[in-house]
This record gives structure tokens, C-alpha cells and sequence, in this order.
């Protein structure tokens, strides 16, 4: 199960403006390091800080973060450690100000002369972004702990099969109704027809619990989410310029306390990514999958008997490295977001669909005058329609950052 790179993760999510960061040419070089000490200041201005166009506030978030690494093999073993702390601070806004961290450790060893043994295991705390949220008025802390085996037999033959299991635990600081639990299991076999590509076939199964989730119509307070997918992936590498890779699933996610909520039909990803000169590369992406994990209503008050989520996001990313030092990025996002409720009043319920749409645009540069030093800005636009469990918004961020890096 891999992790997200401990660094970006660590900015992105303290600031809550992901796609803005693209542009961490610094601190993506410290990541391949096999030792490393960051230490990294930003300033972002947000026009629209609570994603609620009723409500728009503006805001300057300063950011502190340090970020140290360890990626080393030894022998058969590989270890990977990873940790960062970062303290937010918004100049309007105070009482969002928080201390976010991260942590993560992975281990990878051979054993014999065909099995691989993967383990890793993560924590994180951060602030969530605010259009995840109900109540957007509060400091609501997520905290999240996490850890996953993978066990692989087959490792130089065109065939290898695979099994792991993963845990996962998600606290809220206030919104403590959406807390879960999720353990997952999976089993699959993959294929090599040749050196440039491979075929999997993999069968998921993931158990979710939401002990406080109060649902319309039921009595006891919990919810359990039933999740079951059966995907064919492969990764193939066209031409030393161009790598394909994709992953289609037939996915059941059953809710047995809310049948209404259950979905069956396909999930999936893909990626293009395309390098045709050593100074510019392209890349395109698709996901899309379900949400129906967390409520996310437009407010306290709302009541739904029942709701559902399926999300297509489509972004794209190009990358200009104009000089040995300075390097130009753009991107953009578009994200549709299929939505259907059951409104429940002193009437019967009636049901209705509504879709949103999500875009985004960014514009970065970054420079890195010395090998220990890297600067950076980016500036976005984003735009959100209103939806069933969103409210609409737009606006702005500039971001600018300055990092060190000692290894």
C-alpha cells in the first residue's frame, strides 16, 4: 500500500490548496535522497478560504514545516523512513491555526530466492480541507493511523501472485460521527509478457466501520460499509518517451443499513505520461470511484435519507525545465460528480439527482540556484457548482515558498 511523498503530503494538506503545491521541485528532490534534513516556509492567499461563497473569507496562511528522511538498502532490505511537522498559521482566521505531522516506515525484504515481504505503517494529523467538511467554523483536526502487509511470491518469472491485508483508523477532533475504522484484504496474480509490460488481476475487499454515524430512519447509532472489487491493471512502457498505465474494476460497495445507498458498476484509473525531450514532459490522468464513505451534507441541518457519490476527475500537467535551475509547471483539474438524495420533510420523500463540477487551473515556476536551495510560486483558479452535498464556490490562491535542504 504505498503512501503519499511525506513532504508534499505534509504542505498540501497543512494548507489545503493540493493542486497549488505542484511546483515542489526542491522538496521532491530531497524525497529520493538516501538522507535528508528540510527545512521549508510558505506564504498562500487564499480568496475563498471556507470554499463557501456565502461566506467568503480571505486569508493569508503561513506555513513552517520541517521534513527529515531515510531511504536505504542494505543487502536484500530496503528501508524507507519518513516524518515532517509543520505548524499553520492564518493571519484572519485564527482559530484554524494548527500543528500537523506526519510520520511514516516502510520495510522491504527477499526472502529465499522468490518471496518479498512489504510492510509499512503511517500516522499523520492534519487540518482537513474545507470543503470536506460540515462545519466549517471549527478547528476540526483529523488524525488517521495506518499499516498494510504485502507478501509476493514470484519475483524474476513472468508470473507472480500477491496477498496483503491493510488497517486504517480516521478520528475527528469534532466531528467525531464521521470516526471509522476500515480493514482491507486482497489477493491477486500478475503476468509478464515481456520486460516493458505486465497484466494483474486482483480481487479487494475492504470493511468499513462508522460507529457514530447517526442515520435517518434507524434507531442505532453505526453504520458498516461492505466493499468488494475485482480489478485488471497493467503498466506498460510504449517507448522510452511514453508509459501507459491503468486500472479497470467491477466494484459492489453494499450498505446494509441503507440499501439505498449501495452502488455496482465500474471504477478505475489511468495514466499517460510523455516525455519527448529531456527538458518538457506531459501527463495525463483519470480516476474515478465512489465517495459514500463520509456524508458531507451541504449543512447540520439538512436530512437526507440517503445519498450517493461517483466522481470522474480528469487532470492534466505539463512541465517545462527551461534551465538546469529554473522549471515551469501548469495544470489543470475537471472533476464531475454524479449525486442523488432522498430529502426527508413532513411530506414523503421524493427523489432527485443533482451533479456538480469541479475545475481548476494552476500556473507555477520554481528555482533552484543551489543544490540546497529551492524557491518557488504557483497562483490557481478553481470553481465549484453547487450540488446535492456541496456548496458552490470560486477563487484564488498565490503561493510562494522558499526551502532548504541538508543531506
Amino acid at each position: 500500500m504505498q503512501q503519499k511523498p511525506i513532504i508534499v503530503r505534509g504542505l498540501s494538506l497543512a494548507l489545503g490548496v493540493a493542486a497549488v503545491l505542484s511546483g515542489l521541485g526542491a522538496a521532491n528532490a530531497a524525497e529520493q535522497l538516501p538522507l535528508y534534513l528540510t527545512l521549508s516556509q510558505s506564504l498562500t492567499r487564499d480568496s475563498n478560504l471556507l470554499r463557501d461563497n456565502n461566506d467568503r473569507r480571505r486569508d493569508t496562511i503561513s506555513t513552517t514545516t520541517v521534513a527529515a528522511g531515510l531511504n536505504k538498502a542494505y543487502g536484500r532490505q530496503n528501508y524507507q523512513v519518513s516524518a515532517s511537522a509543520s505548524r499553520n498559521a492564518y493571519s484572519e482566521n485564527s482559530q484554524f491555526d494548527n500543528d500537523g505531522y506526519a510520520v511514516s516506515a516502510e520495510v522491504a525484504s527477499e526472502v529465499g530466492s522468490n518471496f518479498k515481504v512489504t510492510l509499512n505503517g503511517a500516522a499523520s494529523q492534519f487540518l482537513p480541507n474545507f470543503e470536506d467538511q460540515v462545519n466549517r467554523s471549527v478547528r476540526n483536526t483529523e488524525r488517521s493511523r495506518q499499516a498494510s502487509i504485502d507478501v509476493r511470491y514470484g519475483l524474476y518469472g513472468r508470473w507472480s501472485v500477491n496477498a496483503g491485508g491493510s488497517y486504517s483508523k480516521v478520528d475527528f477532533q469534532v466531528n467525531t460521527t464521521e470516526n471509522k475504522t476500515s480493514q482491507s484484504m486482497f489477493a491477486g496474480v500478475r503476468y509478464l509478457p515481456s520486460d516493458l509490460a505486465y497484466l494483474g488481476l486482483t480481487l479487494y475487499r475492504t470493511d468499513t466501520d462508522v460507529p457514530n454515524r447517526l442515520l435517518l430512519g434507524v434507531s442505532t447509532p453505526g453504520e458498516n460499509i461492505e466493499r468488494t472489487s475485482l480489478s485488471v491493471d497493467t503498466v506498460w512502457q510504449v517507448t522510452g518517451f511514453s508509459r501507459l498505465s491503468g486500472r479497470l474494476a467491477a466494484t459492489s460497495e453494499k450498505h446494509p443499513q441503507d440499501r439505498r445507498r449501495d452502488f455496482s458498476g465500474l471504477t478505475g484509473s489511468a495514466s499517460w505520461t510523455f516525455t519527448p525531450a529531456g527538458k518538457v514532459s506531459y501527463a495525463l490522468n483519470w480516476v474515478r470511484d465512489t465517495s459514500n464513505e463520509g456524508l458531507g451534507v451541504i449543512d447540520a441541518s439538512s436530512a437526507y435519507a440517503t445519498n450517493k457519490r461517483l466522481t470522474n476527475n480528469f487532470s492534466a500537467t505539463a512541465n517545462f525545465q527551461a534551465t538546469a535551475k529554473i522549471k515551469f509547471n501548469a495544470g489543470y483539474t475537471y472533476a464531475l460528480y454524479e449525486e442523488d438524495q432522498d430529502i426527508v420533510g413532513s411530506s414523503p420523500s421524493t427523489g432527485s439527482e443533482q451533479n456538480g463540477r469541479y475545475s481548476a487551473l494552476s500556473l507555477g515556476v520554481s528555482y533552484q540556484p543551489i543544490r540546497s536551495v529551492g524557491l518557488g510560486c504557483d497562483m490557481q483558479r478553481y470553481d465549484r457548482t453547487r450540488s446535492t452535498f456541496t456548496r458552490a464556490y470560486d477563487g484564488n490562491t498565490v503561493a510562494c515558498r522558499a526551502s532548504f535542504t541538508i543531506d
